[in-house]
């Protein structure tokens, strides 16, 4: 069955995670993806740990990048020499036929290359010319380059907002998170852009920065500071709702609780057995649990500490409330809700046998997203698409003779 995006074609020249997960979403969609690599390939492919956890295996049948093998599937991959000027055509033929161009490289590096978007505009009125930036083409920052971490945890606000002691070290984020979410944003703003053509024939710029993103993703915490109440970082031993908070099991599971009005009251004592809660005027309205709070999620540490989480589970579910465990990584693997809902896809993958990815996680019922290539090894289809584009194999082995592609 054709992808949603089937005849759609992407030419990105993007490297690391925010594009190459952008377009990873839309090569799960059908489109046709080209990514176009340095001659070494994108450095992502070399990335032997992160953390103290392996990367890079090298296994019997070849080596595989793990955070790569994730980015680039579904996608063809082509290795040019863009710093001579075969190298350039070859892009610029790839562009004749393109629909949308991605690039994450620093405005510098595009320019270089002739391929930001005033250089293009002209010559290609009907491409989508997409950039990703650490922190906007415009304004102080707009030539420092960033990556998530920098330009959305950190300068971004996320860092100091969910970090309780201001006198401890700041919290790091997991890899790549804000970039996974910047990818959301991209491919959201491409499709857009691909109706706004489909209707127009007109193409455009789309410009997206980590930093805007970070903003927008704290959002609520951002709107209510622009009308001039900055946020508070929570702290849980004093949140102003004690149902919209955090608890520990007998065995030591954590898990999170968000029941944010009245309604719940009644059933929440229920679950707890706490029935002669539900009048106490201690708690037993929002305004009276708020100026109680401190007693009161004393009381319920203790409580929540006397069960396990599978009795808590049970009570919390017969009474239909709004709780969840803190499940790990590991845990989400082997979920029955996750492997219901079709998280993971199975395959048969040419260099560790089989293998599990994780879907794209929009689900079309007549369009469905297909993972049908694992992530290519650098170049492995340069031949193939410079035959497309019309290139002969004379001319092909004069470009490999000269370093022009690999």
């Amino acid at each position: 069955m054709p992808g949603m995006l089937e005849g759609v074609k992407i030419v990105s020249f993007s490297q690391v995670v925010a594009m190459p997960a952008t377009t990873t979403i839309l090569a799960d969609w059908g489109a046709d993806v080209i990514k176009v690599e340095p001659l070494w390939g994108d450095w992502q492919r070399s990335l032997v740990s992160f953390n103290d956890t392996p990367l890079l295996l090298d296994l019997e049948k070849g080596e595989i990048e793990l955070h790569f093998e994730f980015l680039n599937r579904n996608k063809r991959s082509i290795a040019v020499n863009l710093r001579n000027e075969q190298g350039r055509q070859i892009m610029y033929r790839l562009l004749d036929n393109a629909d949308v161009f991605v690039a994450n490289y620093s405005v510098d590096v595009l320019e270089r290359f002739g391929l930001d978007y005033p250089s293009l505009k002209d010559r290609y009125p009907e491409l989508i010319h997409c950039l990703l930036t650490g922190y906007g083409t415009r304004g102080p920052k707009a030539r420092d380059r960033g990556y998530d971490y920098v330009a959305a945890w950190s300068y971004g606000g996320l860092m100091s907002l969910v970090t309780a002691d201001p006198n401890s070290p700041p919290a790091i984020q997991r890899p790549g998170m804000m970039d996974m979410v910047a990818s959301a944003h991209m491919a959201a703003g491409i499709c857009g852009a691909l109706y706004h053509k489909q209707k127009t024939g007109e193409g455009q710029s789309l410009e997206l920065s980590l930093y805007h993103t970070a903003a927008w993703t704290i959002g609520l915490d951002t709107q209510v500071a622009l009308f001039g109440y900055p946020p508070k970082v929570w702290d849980r031993a004093r949140m102003p709702n004690p149902m919209y908070n955090s608890y520990r099991s007998k065995d030591g599971r954590w898990f999170m609780m968000v029941h944010p009005n009245q309604e719940y009251w009644e059933p929440f004592c229920k679950a707890i057995g706490k029935l002669d809660w539900i009048n106490d005027p201690r708690y037993a309205t929002m305004e009276s649990r708020e100026e109680n709070r401190e007693e009161m999620i004393s009381l319920l540490d203790e409580l929540f500490a006397l069960k396990t989480w599978a009795e808590w589970e049970k009570s919390f579910r017969e009474n239909d409330l709004i709780v969840s465990v803190n499940q790990t990584v590991s845990e989400i693997l082997e979920d029955e809700q996750a492997i219901a809902n079709n998280f993971y896809t199975d395959i048969d993958h040419p260099v560790t046998g089989k293998a599990r990815l994780l879907n794209s996680p929009v689900q079309f019922s007549g369009t469905p997203a297909r993972i049908k290539s694992v992530a290519p090894p650098v170049g492995a289809h340069t031949e193939e698409v410079l035959l497309e584009l019309g290139y002969g194999w004379e001319e092909i082995a004069q470009f490999k003779e000269q370093g022009t592609i690999s």
